[in-house]
């Protein structure tokens, strides 16, 4: 089993459905479903000189600076990385990095996660970061949802950012301090003084306040009692 990334140029931000039948179809050898562009010999000239390549000839010594393993699947359209799990923590978030540096999609099978470079990105710099998994950033209202419903005990929580100081988190288990069933919801909205939380017992209103939160919306959409947190 191994950790995979791919990357390919768009025009536009595909939707996660979009990104999982292209990524099921190069996996499959159906390279004519992206684009050629030359940000893609780019990114893995600048991927392969700081993580190299598996040796190609039979015999050879691995390379112990590579992370990689399986060979890399590469055309001028696209790069799939297959890694091994025990390098994830350094090599995807700099995967993710390269990416949008050179104007390229990255996509998470995994997660089914779209990871879009600034190009394709909207004005809010929203973050949405889980407890386990890769942030995104400017991330689609699906993908938003997803998160939220993906929280449980193993991945007990879930933050979404925005700038100076606003964010909404949620939290599940004894970590975060709910009862069983149950999600602690905080929202700060710029400073300590507006710091608030609450605590719901249904995923679908938890949904609603990140959903809110995402839109920017002044008035919460479910019935949400907040209480002030002390400084």
């Amino acid at each position: 089993m191994s950790f995979d990334l791919a990357v390919w140029f768009e025009q536009r931000r595909p939707s996660r459905a979009e990104a999982v039948e292209k990524h099921q179809r190069l996996c499959a050898g159906q390279t004519g479903v992206v684009a050629v562009h030359p940000s893609v010999a780019t990114f893995y000239r600048a991927l392969v000189a700081e993580f190299p390549e598996l040796p190609g000839r039979a015999g050879a010594v691995v390379d112990p600076a590579s992370p990689w393993s399986a060979g890399l699947d590469v055309s001028e359209g696209h790069v799939l990385m297959p890694m091994g799990w025990g390098r994830v923590g350094t090599v995807a978030p700099r995967v993710l990095e390269l990416a949008g540096r050179h104007g390229l999609v990255c996509f998470d099978p995994q997660a089914e996660v779209v990871h879009v470079p600034p190009a394709l990105r909207g004005p809010d710099g929203l973050r949405v970061q889980s407890c386990v998994g890769l942030p995104v950033e400017d991330p689609d209202p699906e993908t938003v949802e997803r998160a939220v419903r993906r929280v449980s005990a193993e991945n007990w929580f879930v933050i979404l950012e925005g700038q100076a100081g606003r964010y909404v988190q949620v939290g599940t288990g004894a970590q975060a301090g709910a009862a069983a069933g149950g999600f602690v919801v905080e929202h700060r909205d710029g400073s300590p003084e507006r710091h608030y939380r609450c605590v719901l017992g249904d995923v679908d209103q938890v949904v609603a306040v990140f959903a809110d939160f995402a839109r920017g919306q002044v008035v919460w959409s479910v019935d949400v009692t907040w209480e002030k947190l002390a400084m």
